[in-house]
């Protein structure tokens, strides 16, 4: 499945980079630089991610690579500025933080992930997790937060922030393109949705999923990316 006149949105961990342990560890898999350096010179592509702008650059060092962080609530360009899309306040929850045996926090400003990847236990850290924040429902309520399960990390950030709401609202910038989308996490499930009949989407690797298609793994996303060039 190609798209004549496309638009990529793409996620960036398990779909342009392997899974690692640790987000920083998580180097994009050879050639991915090249590809997406060739595909911005040709078409509108924007990286959707879990992860903060200033992040990502980081790792996607390619002046001028538009990304959307934090599943939609942080819009920014690597090596310009980016700017918040929701206002949030965590400053209550960071006084209150669990302590979970084998996770950590990872504190984006606009959310505040749990990662319980690599724990000892992994099944004792999520149910650590969940009995934390099913303590803690009203204040996450009426802080007016939710939270976002992914690949062993859970994540608290505003309502109203998802990538399927995000996919759409690039889309209306580049009506006459045909949406490109690809990712492996349960996350990308609401950008499959939003965009299911409406474009082409693509699931990274095993898993339930309402993408139409799907890819064994980053090289062979890598494979179908590099046959537009």
């Amino acid at each position: 499945m190609r798209a004549e006149n496309p638009l990529f949105l793409l996620d960036y961990d398990g779909t342009l980079a392997p899974i690692a342990p640790r987000p920083e560890e998580a180097l994009p898999h050879p050639g991915a630089l090249e590809i997406l350096k060739a595909l911005m010179a040709r078409y509108p592509l924007y990286v959707i991610t879990g992860r903060r702008v200033e992040d990502l650059a980081r790792l996607l060092p390619l002046p001028g690579l538009r990304v959307v962080g934090g599943h939609g609530l942080e819009e920014g360009e690597v090596g310009g500025e980016s700017h918040p899309l929701l206002p949030v306040d965590l400053s209550s929850l960071r006084r209150i933080l669990p302590s979970c045996p084998g996770v950590w926090v990872e504190d984006k400003g606009f959310a505040l992930a749990f990662h319980y990847r690599g724990a000892g236990d992994e099944g004792g850290a999520l149910a650590c997790l969940r009995a934390w924040l099913a303590s803690h429902g009203g204040l996450l309520e009426g802080l007016g937060l939710e939270v976002l399960a992914g690949k062993k990390v859970l994540e608290i950030k505003p309502k109203g922030a998802d990538k399927g709401q995000a996919v759409l609202r690039l889309w209306a910038r580049h009506p006459r393109h045909i949406p490109v989308y690809i990712g492996d996490d349960t996350t990308d499930e609401a950008a499959f949705q939003a965009l299911r009949g409406r474009g082409l989407t693509f699931k990274v690797g095993p898993g339930p999923t309402v993408a139409e298609e799907r890819f064994a793994d980053v090289a062979g996303v890598l494979a179908y990316l590099r046959s537009y060039l």
